[in-house]
């Protein structure tokens, strides 16, 4: 915060906030119909939406009965705070009659204000108010620059609408609609602490930071976090080695926190620092293992190389990483265990920045489109790269869930083509183990499914996305007991602990018969999806909650646009008596 000074004397105190404007659709056509109910409605409403805002800590500052206005000092705080309103507002919409239904918009912007008695002016307000009035309803608009800070950092997805041309600001304004979560949860939105407390490390237990860019070109911290991901990839397939998720170690690259805070939230002894310098054709990759309990440095080393020489350097720092903490291993292992390099490194290049965008794929369409034209351009390059082959199936499955009805394209098909080549070129490559069990899963060829898993996580024991769905194929075999162990060895690799892993938990619960303790997990679930929803109806009803019951199933019927009958039969169980258990439990509930 700053202060104007004019001749020694202060007039007006300025400072960087983010502002929420909210409004109510249609709010004068709603009182000529019913001036008393409309007040009523508003008065409850406006209850919810005021506790909302201070739970995300808020302060309104502003309000004229149908609008509120509000300030956060963090964006994402705010945003969080919108889409909860929203989806608040949206439950209580579906289990009431339509006179009674009140529907919002909301805005979000951030910038420089002025403060004057408690009270707050400026454009930064005025953009608010007006991306609002941009917003669909029961919708949220939000500006560039909130969604530069936000991005990553919640669990939505956005679409972009272009410079808008909005009502007395002169200069156009870049914006975002807010939007529900696509593709899959394989990346998890950075949180402030891991979701689970750990009390104890294992043996050989390891998390690779990002490795830091120390080179000008900025564009260069894609090669540096491929460059992470890929020694994560190597040293996961170690049987005693411990790695934790990149999902969980990458959380920290924004974070001042020291080795033995990140040890202990992640439950590892070792961690693994570096930082790469690039020069014209030759780099600098500089490499610290790091006991997190004593913060001492065990070895430290600098590879000075080429990129062509890139593989040479990480097999090396995986023989290091492993001899010191779990003795050699011999050469045979090691040459098995090693990933398949390219023919043609420029495609090495091309994969590394396609994961960039893969990873943000269920941020913006663009990423998830552009992810495929990289690993699409990759296979061109070198059409015996098997790991482009398997990256290409994963992001078209993520790049549908923004298409899934686009004219003359038959996602299966095209997945299943992509990911058979990978395993035709590399017949141990976890990931396309992983994705071909998914669609076996999807076709119900069962046998297909179970072996594909145990194949990727016997290849990859240290993955936690491809334990967690592991855990999901196990559950529609109907193997529950294996199914928790699984899913609870993947919150132990990824302590941060992505909604799906939650769902999965729920899901698995319920089928063990313990309800309570589904309904426990499916409330861990940040942005339920239908399938939460749809569960969470079945487990309430099972331990007598009928008001929730109708709550969460009129919920997600109207999300999935879904009769219960479809969603029992897209459930993709071995036994069909699963699938009419679950239908029935719906059933009993009524709406």
């Amino acid at each position: 915060m700053k202060t104007v000074f004019l001749k020694d004397k202060a007039i007006m105190e300025r400072k960087l906030s983010t502002i929420l404007a909210l409004d109510v659709v249609g709010f004068s056509k709603l009182m000529a119909i019913d001036e008393d109910m409309t007040l009523a409605v508003l008065k409850q409403r406006r209850e919810l939406i005021d506790g909302i805002i201070v739970e995300h800590s808020g302060r309104m500052f502003g309000s004229a009965g149908d609008s509120v206005i509000a300030e956060f000092s963090s964006p994402v705080k705010a945003t969080e705070c919108a889409v909860k309103i929203q989806s608040k507002m949206q439950a209580i919409n579906e289990n009431i009659p339509e006179h009674q239904k009140m529907r919002f918009r909301v805005g979000v912007n951030i910038g420089d204000v002025m403060i004057s008695d408690d009270n707050l002016f400026g454009d930064a307000i005025n953009v608010a108010a007006r991306l609002e009035a941009q917003a669909e309803p029961e919708g949220i608009c939000i500006s560039k620059s909130v969604f530069e800070m936000v991005a990553d950092k919640i669990k939505a997805s956005f679409h972009p609408v272009g410079p808008l041309e909005l009502k007395n600001i002169e200069i156009p304004v870049e914006a975002y609609f807010v939007i529900q979560s696509k593709g899959a949860a394989r990346f998890i939105h950075h949180f402030d602490a891991p979701e689970i407390k750990l009390d104890k490390a294992e043996p050989g237990s390891l998390a690779v930071m990002v490795f830091k860019s120390l080179s000008n070109d900025e564009e260069q911290g894609y090669f540096c976090e491929g460059f992470s991901e890929d020694l994560i990839s190597s040293l996961s397939r170690f049987r005693k080695l411990f790695v934790v998720s990149s999902s969980a170690s990458f959380a920290y690259r924004d974070k001042s926190k020291s080795p033995r805070e990140i040890g202990k939230e992640l439950g590892v002894h070792y961690i693994l620092q570096g930082s790469i310098r690039k020069l014209g054709p030759k780099m600098r990759i500089s490499t610290s293992l790091i006991s997190a309990e004593k913060e001492n440095t065990v070895w430290s080393n600098n590879f000075d190389t080429t990129f062509e020489e890139i593989f040479d350097i990480q097999d090396e720092l995986v023989e290091t990483i492993v001899a010191t903490l779990v003795g050699q291993v011999e050469a045979e292992e090691e040459k098995k265990l090693a990933l398949t390099r390219p023919e043609n490194l420029g495609a090495y290049d091309l994969v590394l920045q396609g994961l960039v965008h893969h990873r943000r794929s269920g941020i913006t369409e663009e990423n998830a489109k552009k992810a495929v034209e990289f690993f699409d351009k990759a296979i061109k390059l070198d059409p015996n790269y098997a790991r482009a082959h398997a990256w290409k199936a994963c992001s078209l499955a993520n790049y549908q869930s923004w298409n899934p009805f686009k004219a003359g394209v038959d996602w299966l098909s095209v997945c299943t083509q992509s990911v058979t080549q990978a395993l035709e070129i590399d017949s141990n490559d976890p990931e396309a183990h992983r994705i071909m069990g998914a669609i076996k899963l999807s076709t119900r060829d069962f046998q297909g499914a179970r072996y594909h898993h145990d194949k990727a996580k016997e290849l990859c024991p240290s993955d936690s996305y491809i334990s967690s769905k592991c855990a999901e194929a196990f559950y529609y075999l109907g193997d529950f007991d294996e199914a928790l162990k699984e899913i609870n060895r993947a919150m132990r690799l990824n302590p941060f602990c992505p909604d799906v892993m939650y769902e999965d938990k729920g899901v698995i619960y319920f089928w063990l018969e313990n309800y309570r303790e589904a309904l426990i997990n499916f409330g861990k679930v940040k942005s339920p999806t239908v399938k939460t929803l749809f569960y969470s109806a079945a487990a309430s009803e099972k331990v007598g909650d009928k008001e929730n019951a109708k709550r969460f199933l009129s919920l997600a019927c109207s999300q999935s646009g879904q009769p219960v009958e479809k969603f029992g039969d897209i459930e993709r169980y071995q036994s069909d008596s699963h699938c009419d258990h679950l239908r029935s439990s719906l059933m009993a509930i009524g709406v």
